[in-house]
């Protein structure tokens, strides 16, 4: 492996803890997401909205975006590949707080990159939250439960 197949360094500090679970919240006509209450304390002081993988959005707390995008900026300059994650991932971020009903406002082309209309789904992956127009969600579940079923510990590199 070479320097630039490495992967990014890591930092000793410990992520913030957001949460697990699947929620089904609705858009509003003001394109506003409610977060399950059980996931807004870590967000109180500040998040941030980002487009992510697989058509999907990204609710980070501010300082693990900060901390994502310090880890990741160094590689931008691997190649134009790195340089346009780095581009796209920062630039269609979007700073919020909550509101007083737990609601976030979902800028309209984060919208139309994960394809929100109306019924969502926002899963708690720990660190973070994924939102999701539900009916490519319940796609993408279907289309990977099985090979979830299938996966044996061992690839993963843990014991049961």
């Amino acid at each position: 492996m070479d320097s630039t197949d490495s992967p990014v360094s890591t930092d000793e500090r410990e992520p913030v803890f957001v949460g697990y679970g699947t929620y089904r919240p609705r858009l509003d006509d003001k394109g506003r997401l409610t977060i399950p209450a059980k996931f807004r304390a870590p967000l109180e002081n500040g998040l941030v909205v980002c487009n992510w993988f697989t058509n999907a959005l990204s609710v980070f707390p501010e300082d693990e975006f900060n901390a994502l995008v310090k880890k990741i900026r160094p590689t931008a300059n691997r190649s134009a590949r790195h340089m346009a994650f780095y581009r796209i991932l920062v630039s269609g971020a979007d700073v919020q707080q909550l509101d007083k009903q737990g609601r976030i406002s979902i800028p309209s082309g984060q919208r139309g990159y994960a394809g929100l209309d109306k019924d969502c789904v926002v899963n708690g992956l720990g660190e973070r939250l994924e939102v999701w127009d539900a009916t490519a969600w319940d796609r993408y579940n279907e289309e990977n439960l099985p090979a979830f079923s299938e996966m044996e510990g061992a690839s993963l590199g843990i014991e049961f």
